[in-house]
C-alpha cells in the first residue's frame, strides 16, 4: 500500500504543478454548482426513512455534517439522519456490541484498525455498486486509499480521511525565545527528536504550566498507545508488531529507546503533561502538540497567539510519519441500507468532501490538489509542506480482527510506565510475554 501511495501522492504533486491554480478553481466551481444530488443520491424514497450515522468526532464535526445533511433533505424531504457521537476511547469496542446486537447505526465512521475486524467477520454491507454509478466519479478516489476497504474486488467502504499526522506549535513562543521554529529546523534538515527535546526544555516553565512539547492527542484517541505513539517508535527504527502481526517487535534496543524517550519526557526532563493531564494546545500552555487535521477547526479558532504546523520530527529511523485512515461504511443488516448507501455516496461525493476537508485530508484527488484544501491551513506552503509532501513516506497504522485484546493488555503494560511501576526493559519484557498469546 505504501509504495501505490508512493506512486499516486507523486503524480498527484506533479499534476499540481502542472495544472496550476485554474483547475483547483475549476473543480470547486463544478461541485458547487451542480445540484447536490446529482452525483450521490437517487430518487427520494417513497417512504419516511430515518438513518443514523455515527462518529467519534467533536462538537465541531456534528455541525459541519447536520449542515450536509440539511442539503440531503433539499433532496429527500422525507430523509431524516441523526449524527451520534461515540467516544473514541470506547468507538471500536461499542461498534461490535452494537453490531453483535443488530443495533448499529446505519453509517459508521470506522478508523483502519478496526476495519479488518468487521470485514473478516462479514458485518459489512457490499458497496461495489457505487464503482458502476458514472456520477460518483469513483475514479476520482486515490487508488491506494481503497485497499483497505477491499477484498476479492469487492469494496465495503469509503475512505474520506487519509491524514498524515503533524506538529501543531506555538509560534508566539519559539518567537519570544528567539529559537528555530520547526518548519525552520526542517527546512535546513536538522528537525529531529534531539532538537524537540533541546526546544521543548527551553520552552517549559513548570510555575506557569508551560510544556514544552505533548505527543499524546488530548482529545478522541487520547488514551491510545498506537495511535499516540506509532510515529515515535518508527522514528526510531522499531515497530510493536510484525508485519503479518503475530509477532512483538517492540522489545529491542530501538524500541526501549523510543519508550524510554516517551518516559524521560514525562518524568525526567518533566517537558510533556503526565497522563490525565487535559492542558490543551490552544490554552497557549503546549508549545508542541502532536495532531492531525482534525484539530485544525479548534486551531482556526485560537486568538491569543500565533501557530503553525510542521511534520514529525526524524529519529534514526527516519521520520515514521503515520498516515491515518477513516472511512463511511455500513453495517450489514439494517432496516434502511439502499438509503443508508446512497447516503454515503452523498457524504463522499466532490462537493461534501470539499467541505469536510477542512477537518480530514481528503481521498479524491481532486478535492486533495485543489486551492480550497490547501487554503484551510495556517498557509497554503505549510499545507503542502505537512500534507501533500509527506503522505508519500506516510505509513497507514496497521489494522487487526482482534485488536481488542490487543489493545486490553498493551494498556495494561502501558499503566505501568504512566504509574513508573518499573523499568522501561522490564516493562517491554512483561508486555511481550502479556500479548504474544493474544497475536498467536
Amino acid at each position: 500500500m505504501k509504495n501505490a501511495l508512493l506512486l499516486t501522492t507523486s503524480f498527484l504533486l506533479l499534476s499540481s504543478v502542472f495544472a496550476g491554480c485554474g483547475s483547483s478553481e475549476d473543480t470547486k466551481t463544478s461541485a458547487s454548482s451542480a445540484p447536490a444530488g446529482t452525483t450521490a443520491a437517487a430518487k427520494a424514497p417513497a417512504k419516511d426513512v430515518k438513518l443514523t450515522f455515527s462518529i467519534w468526532g467533536s462538537d465541531a464535526h456534528k455541525k459541519m455534517y447536520e449542515d450536509i445533511i440539511a442539503n440531503y433533505k433539499k433532496i429527500k424531504p422525507n430523509v431524516n439522519v441523526e449524527v451520534m457521537i461515540i467516544p473514541g476511547a470506547d468507538y471500536i469496542q461499542k461498534m461490535s456490541v452494537l453490531m453483535a446486537s443488530k443495533t448499529a447505526p446505519d453509517v459508521i465512521w470506522m478508523l483502519e484498525r478496526g476495519i479488518p475486524q468487521f470485514m473478516e467477520t462479514n458485518q459489512l454491507e457490499d458497496l461495489s455498486a457505487i464503482k458502476s454509478d458514472s456520477a460518483y466519479e469513483s475514479a476520482d478516489f486515490i487508488p491506494s486509499t481503497m485497499d483497505l476497504v477491499t477484498r476479492n474486488d469487492k469494496v465495503y467502504g469509503v475512505p474520506f480521511s487519509t491524514p498524515p499526522n503533524m506538529m501543531y506549535y506555538n509560534k508566539t513562543m519559539f518567537k519570544e525565545k528567539g529559537l528555530k521554529t520547526p518548519n525552520e529546523l526542517y527546512q535546513e534538515g536538522k528537525w529531529t527528536y534531539d532538537e524537540m527535546l533541546k526546544a521543548a526544555q527551553a520552552l517549559t516553565s513548570p510555575d506557569k504550566g508551560i510544556y514544552g512539547m505533548n505527543l499524546i492527542r488530548p482529545a478522541g484517541w487520547g488514551t491510545s498507545w498506537i495511535e499516540s505513539l506509532q510515529t515515535l517508535v518508527w522514528a526510531f527504527g522499531s515497530d510493536f508488531f510484525s508485519k503479518d502481526g503475530k509477532k512483538f517487535t517492540l522489545n529491542t534496543p530501538q524500541g526501549e529507546q523510543a519508550l524510554q524517550y516517551f518516559n524521560d519526557a514525562m518524568f525526567k526532563t518533566k517537558v510533556h503533561p503526565k497522563p490525565g493531564d487535559q492542558t490543551a494546545f490552544e490554552s497557549g500552555k503546549i508549545a508542541m502538540q502532536q495532531d492531525l487535521l482534525s484539530y485544525m477547526g479548534k486551531a482556526k479558532a485560537i486568538k491569543d497567539f500565533e501557530w503553525d504546523i510542521a511534520p514529525m520530527p526524524k529519529g534514526q529511523g527516519g521520520q515514521g510519519t503515520t498516515l491515518g485512515y477513516a472511512a463511511y461504511m455500513v453495517p450489514k443488516g439494517g432496516a434502511n441500507t439502499a438509503e443508508a448507501i446512497e447516503f454515503v455516496k452523498f457524504l463522499s461525493n466532490k462537493e461534501n468532501m470539499t467541505t469536510t476537508s477542512q477537518y480530514f485530508v481528503p481521498s479524491r484527488k481532486s478535492v486533495l490538489n485543489s486551492d480550497a484544501f490547501l487554503k484551510q491551513g495556517p498557509s497554503p506552503e505549510s499545507m503542502k509542506t505537512v500534507v501533500l509532501d509527506q503522505m508519500a513516506s506516510a505509513r497507514v497504522r496497521q489494522g487487526f480482527v482482534n485488536f481488542q485484546k490487543i489493545d486490553d493488555k498493551m494498556k495494561l503494560n502501558f499503566d505501568a510506565i504512566y504509574t513508573q511501576s518499573g523499568t522501561i526493559p522490564d516493562i517491554l519484557k512483561k508486555m511481550e510475554a502479556d500479548v504474544t498469546p493474544v497475536l498467536q
